[in-house]
């Protein structure tokens, strides 16, 4: 029943001459590195100098030439580039080649839109995730159940991927009965991993441990495409005992990578794939272990649409330069605090990472699924699906501790529904932001976050 031909990937010319790159450049100094991104970010500049009117003329407004740049520290003359500049004139930020695709965005930020991605550059995509899951002992051909956002709609919502040798599972039908139906292919398809949405992993792992039901050992747990909490990691460590969980960061955009190593689980930014920089408010590199800044991508491997100094409203905490564990001399991440549309905005203007919401108990042992709404500046709904043993003193607690993370300035209200409903790609999100945030609004203090976040840990 699960027969297959062999990985699909390799037999991509691209994708294993890139791995190979990859591979070949697993020893490079901070040197070698530095020297290789210097080179791609003069080349992709005077590329889209050169092939994009956009470009072309976005730099001649701020008058700055490709020729500026002999140092790392000088593609900071260069402006940045937003979402919206590429989302209202596509055309004039792409390049005409045989082969592009348009992709769009889910929108995790408030702000869809669309680009052009060419073939070659989702090979090195693809490759550049298989060469980060290697460190854990991955390779291409092992067998992976899969929870993402697949609408599958067979009989029992699964179907067999030959070509990867995954068995895929949907995530739009995480119900008691449903999984029940997972587990029983998982006990005759004996996977290695698990590749998934963290919550999607999450409510799966919530439900084997409530019902104590048997899972064959696996390898380890690949998650992707959302931020992984601590909750989330805890609980898929005890349904998982001796899985590695493992987590990277990336986007459609295709302009920063960086994952979790053999050791630790803190993002490595994989720097043969784009130049990653982490800003303040004011702009300035961020330096200072423990302090937060946005994430500002250049792509090296995209070419249709070209990603330079893209702004991706997303933000992690800058940990330092080099790995001691793994020895690595890449840039180091803390954690992932999530995209922008993930925090809640108090009534002072503090902004608040959903990574905060972490608890390393059993508060939420009593719900099946929660999510927090935010419409109005400093009051929250949150929103809850109660299990059977869920009661009013249990829900007063839970109103407690949660205020006792959020501050007193934010009203919050819980509220009882009968389901949380999944975004269009089968995502289960944490929090419904409908305010209209900006890292650069006034009175938003998102730059302070990752030393107040790192006091609340110590307190933990």
């Amino acid at each position: 029943m699960y027969e297959t031909q062999g990985h699909i990937d390799l037999r991509n010319s691209d994708y294993l001459t890139w791995f190979r790159f990859l591979s070949s450049t697993e020893k490079w100094g901070k040197q070698e590195i530095d020297d290789y991104q210097l080179a791609q970010l003069k080349r992709v500049v005077t590329y889209a100098y050169q092939s994009v009117a956009g470009y072309r003329a976005l730099y001649e407004r701020a008058g700055v030439h490709p020729q500026n740049i002999r140092t790392l520290e000088d593609i900071r003359e260069f402006p940045y580039v937003e979402k919206e500049l590429i989302r209202d004139d596509v055309e004039k930020f792409s390049v005409s080649m045989p082969g592009r695709t348009y992709t769009t965005t889910g929108g995790s930020t408030g702000i869809p839109f669309g680009f052009y991605r060419d073939a070659q550059s989702f090979s090195k995509e693809l490759a550049s995730k298989a060469y980060q899951y290697y460190r854990i002992g991955w390779k291409e051909g092992d067998r992976q159940l899969v929870f993402r956002g697949l609408p599958i709609d067979t009989p029992d919502h699964t179907v067999f991927a030959s070509e990867f040798n995954e068995l895929r599972c949907s995530s739009y039908h995480l119900m008691p009965e449903q999984m029940e139906v997972y587990r029983q292919h998982a006990l005759e398809y004996r996977p290695d991993w698990i590749r998934c949405y963290p919550s999607s992993g999450y409510i799966f792992a919530q439900w084997l441990l409530e019902t104590g039901r048997f899972f064959p050992p696996i390898k380890g747990i690949l998650c992707a495409s959302e931020n992984l909490y601590d909750f989330q990691k805890e609980v898929l460590r005890r349904a998982f005992p001796n899985a590695r969980v493992f987590s990277h960061y990336g986007h459609y955009e295709l302009a920063v990578l960086a994952g979790f190593c053999e050791f630790t689980d803190d993002y490595h930014v994989l720097p043969q794939y784009g130049y990653a920089e982490l800003v303040d408010i004011q702009g300035q590199p961020v330096t200072k272990p423990g302090q937060i800044g946005e994430i500002v991508g250049t792509s090296f491997i995209m070419h249709a649409t070209p990603f330079i100094r893209y702004r991706t409203h997303d933000f992690a905490v800058f940990k330092n330069w080099g790995c001691p564990a793994c020895g690595r001399p890449y840039q180091i991440w803390e954690r992932i605090e999530g995209r922008l549309q993930e925090f809640i905005i108090t009534g002072s203007g503090r902004l608040i990472s959903m990574t905060a919401i972490n608890f390393h108990d059993d508060i939420f042992d009593h719900i099946k699924q929660f999510q927090f709404h935010q419409r109005e500046q400093g009051q929250v709904t949150f929103r809850y699906v109660p299990k059977n043993t869920c009661n009013e003193v249990i829900l007063q607690t839970i109103h407690q501790r949660l205020l006792s993370k959020l501050g007193a300035d934010v009203v919050l209200a819980l509220e009882k529904v009968d389901d949380i409903p999944l975004t269009n790609r089968g995502k289960h999100r944490f929090l419904i932001q409908e305010l209209s945030l900006k890292s650069h609004d006034e009175g938003i203090s998102v730059w302070a976050l990752g030393e107040q976040r790192r006091k609340e840990v110590e307190n933990e």
